[in-house]
């Protein structure tokens, strides 16, 4: 009876036993397959879930270096236009001095502008890690910003000076315009001179007041050559007057070189008498009155006669009591 009861006991226990109360028993083998299958699924899970991070890691790290390269190439294009601009202020608003426009303040601060601090140092986009990638493509796109910032500072400094210097232009030029309100040859000059000012047309203006200032120049020249004109007539009228002062009829006789004789009037002698005005000539006495006769002179209504036609002799020897002509 006993060995019975044994035997069956050992026949339940070799039999699969069920999990739960009701449920089927499994096989031993099928639980390994279960089980085995469970951990493969597991497995994948886990294999698929590091290669689908790591392809997503890959893609962020690609695409940063992306980004860092397209802020590279903004960096260089940054630099490049600030290089160029600076080139040209050097050799064109750079070279305007305070004197030639209208508010120095503009020339000042664009010597600042063109001095402005860039960027130094360097950043890589393939070198480390993602973060250091990332932290290289911040740098560029700083300096990239910094290139920027100076070229439009830049900019506007440059168009101030320009605009300061138009504006000295057009005041000079309206300066010139008032001042040579007629005094230029041909007025013409000034009229486009006033319509280049309106315009603020530096161009045009510079050439308008280069045509101004020639004819300006063209009306002092014809101005001095007509007042010289002018002088030398007037000189040569006054000494032709003085010439003719110094030797000339005056009514009843002549008058020059301090020797005054009467006149004549009619057929007499009226008064006056030879005028000393140096050593040793005679003062004789003039006979006053007329006398009849014919005369050696021809004169009408009768002659007149002189002592001296007496003289036989050398009509120049002076002698006392006798007239003494001097010529």
């Amino acid at each position: 009876m006993s060995d019975t009861k044994n035997e069956t006991e050992t026949k339940a226990s070799a039999m699969p036993v069920a999990d739960k109360p009701g449920e089927k028993a499994l096989h031993p083998h099928r639980k390994a397959v279960i089980a085995g299958v469970a951990v493969v699924t597991v497995a994948a899970v886990c294999a698929g879930g590091f290669a689908a991070w790591r392809a997503h890691e890959n893609r962020l790290d690609e695409q940063a270096r992306t980004d860092c390269s397209q802020a590279a190439k903004t960096l260089d294009t940054s630099r490049a236009t600030w290089e160029k601009l600076l080139k040209d202020a050097k050799t064109g608003a750079g070279a305007i001095q305070a004197n030639q426009v209208k508010d120095a303040k503009t020339v000042d601060a664009l010597k600042q502008a063109m001095g402005a601090k860039t960027p130094t140092g360097g950043a890589s986009c393939t070198a480390g890690d993602r973060n250091d990638v990332e932290d290289a493509a911040t740098a560029i796109r700083k300096a990239a910003g910094t290139y920027d910032t100076n070229r439009k500072a830049l900019a506007k400094a440059v168009k101030a000076v320009e605009a300061s210097r138009l504006d000295k232009t057009v005041a000079d030029a309206n300066t010139l315009y008032k001042e040579t309100d007629g005094r230029v040859a041909d007025d013409k000059t000034r009229a486009s001179l006033l319509d280049a000012i309106k315009k603020r047309d530096a161009d045009a203006i510079g050439k308008a007041v280069k045509a101004v200032n020639e004819s300006k120049t063209a009306k002092e020249k014809a101005d001095a050559e007509a007042k010289a004109k002018a002088e030398q007539e007037a000189a040569a009228a006054a000494a032709a007057q003085q010439a003719q002062q110094s030797w000339s009829p005056s009514g009843s006789g002549y008058t020059g070189n301090g020797y005054s004789t009467g006149g004549y009037s009619g057929n007499t002698w009226s008064g006056g008498s030879p005028t000393s005005t140096g050593g040793g000539t005679s003062t004789p006495s003039t006979p006053s009155g007329g006398s009849s006769g014919s005369s050696s002179s021809g004169s009408t209504g009768g002659s007149i006669h002189y002592d001296w036609e007496d003289n036989n002799g050398d009509q120049y020897d002076c002698k006392p009591g006798k007239f003494c002509p001097l010529g």
